[in-house]
């Protein structure tokens, strides 16, 4: 699949049409299986990102009510904390977010998941990491 690269960033709005100019919002897609408790790389986020969501569209199966993390090697909930493995969920609207949300990051960073506190008893959870790029 070919890819497209921005040097000079991406920007809407603005010029002639008197509108603020914005980020464009960028989506990393991952999927991990929700029984790991080894972190499984979902992708690698460009210096600069600054994550605001992250969405789980489920997958994980059995458990009670199943939850996964997602974040660093370093901070393994970094980014999500217990998001749900087996249903749709916002980490923002849920309130799970990690400490690393909406801080511009200043070098690139690979992503894990893993399982969370309440294990699924199998499947796989895929998630949707929001992020803007700022200039660093």
């Amino acid at each position: 699949m070919p890819v497209t690269r921005f040097p000079g960033g991406v920007a809407v709005g603005g010029a002639h049409t008197g509108a603020t100019t914005a980020s464009a919002m960028l989506v990393m897609r991952g999927s991990f299986s929700s029984t790991s408790s080894t972190q499984v790389l979902i992708g690698t986020l460009p210096a600069g990102a600054r994550v605001t969501d992250v969405r789980s569209w489920g997958g994980g199966t059995g458990g009670t009510n199943p939850t996964v993390d997602v974040g660093t090697v370093a901070d393994d909930d970094g980014f999500a904390n217990e998001l749900d493995a087996d249903g749709n969920s916002s980490g923002f609207v849920a309130g799970t977010l990690g400490v690393l949300c909406n801080t511009a990051l200043t070098v690139p960073t690979p992503v894990y998941g893993k399982v969370g506190a309440s294990a699924a008893s199998g499947g796989s959870t895929v998630v949707h990491i929001h992020y803007i790029v700022e200039d660093v």
